[in-house]
This record gives structure tokens, C-alpha cells and sequence, in this order.
């Protein structure tokens, strides 16, 4: 009798403790969760600033090259016979090719938020690589700016 005591005593301490246990693995559980969900937020939010950072930078270079091949445009009437500055011309007009085909690696890659991106820069797109000036450019296979054409015919060419 003493022994059937001893048992049940044991057992029903084992109860308590696996009960105990499974309180406290359930509470240790949801605080991860928590935790989890928190992390989850921090990370979401540290994306949204860099593809943020990049599209600041994108509009930055794009503009920037845009007002180079401006002012050196501008400059051209004045100097017909410069050939460097022709040069430069060129050479300006190249670096805003470059900047959008920049843009478009990094729309392609997921750097940036797509639908923004699309917003921003779908008639931008489309004007400059229509334009008589710089078409011959973007005629493929031998354009050297394959972003851009790819997502000038993502957005455009729907029978791709």
C-alpha cells in the first residue's frame, strides 16, 4: 500500500511537471512567434528603404545624364565644326542610354518595386526608345542595351 502511495504520488508529481512544461514551451512558442513576426516586419521594412535608396539613385543618375547630354546639346549650335565636342555629344547621349539600361537591370533583377517602377517609368521608357535620335540603338540583336529592350517589350510588345 505504501508503494501504490509512493507511485501515485510520483506519477501525479510528473503530471504537474509535464504540464508545467507544456505551459511554459507554449508560452516560450508564441513570444518566438512574436519575435518571428517582428524580425519578419524589420526585414520587410529594411527592403522597402534600400529598393527605395535604388529608385532615388535611378531617378538621380537617369536626370543626371539626361542634363550632361542637355548642356552639352545646347553647346553644339554654336560650335558645328567642334568634333569634340560632337564627341561629347555622343558620348552624353551613350551615358543616358546607359542609365536607362542601369534602370531596367534593376527592374529586371527585383531591385526596385515593380508596379512603382512600371508607373514611373513606362512612358519615359517608351519616348526614349522611340525617339529617331537613339532608336537604332535598341534594334536587336546587336544593342548593346538589353534591359531595355527587354523591358520596353515586356511593357509594349505584347505578342512576347
Amino acid at each position: 500500500m505504501f508503494m501504490e502511495v509512493i507511485s501515485i504520488i510520483i506519477s501525479a508529481l510528473a503530471l504537474v511537471v509535464s504540464i508545467i512544461s507544456f505551459v511554459k514551451s507554449n508560452a516560450a512558442a508564441k513570444t518566438a512567434n512574436g519575435l518571428n513576426q517582428t524580425a519578419n516586419h524589420l526585414a520587410q521594412t529594411a527592403n522597402d528603404l534600400t529598393q527605395g535608396q535604388v529608385e532615388m539613385q535611378i531617378r538621380s543618375m537617369i536626370t543626371s545624364a539626361k542634363a550632361h547630354f542637355a548642356e552639352m546639346s545646347n553647346q553644339l549650335p554654336a560650335n558645328a565644326g567642334n568634333e569634340t565636342l560632337k564627341a561629347s555629344v555622343s558620348a552624353a547621349l551613350e551615358d543616358v542610354a546607359n542609365a536607362y539600361d542601369e534602370a531596367c537591370m534593376k527592374y529586371l533583377d527585383g531591385k526596385v518595386d515593380k508596379n512603382r517602377f512600371k508607373r514611373a517609368y513606362i512612358n519615359e521608357i517608351k519616348n526614349w526608345v522611340e525617339n529617331d535620335t537613339v532608336k537604332d540603338k535598341y534594334v536587336m540583336p546587336q544593342s548593346k542595351f538589353h534591359a531595355t529592350v527587354k523591358v520596353y517589350n515586356e511593357w509594349y510588345n505584347l505578342e512576347q
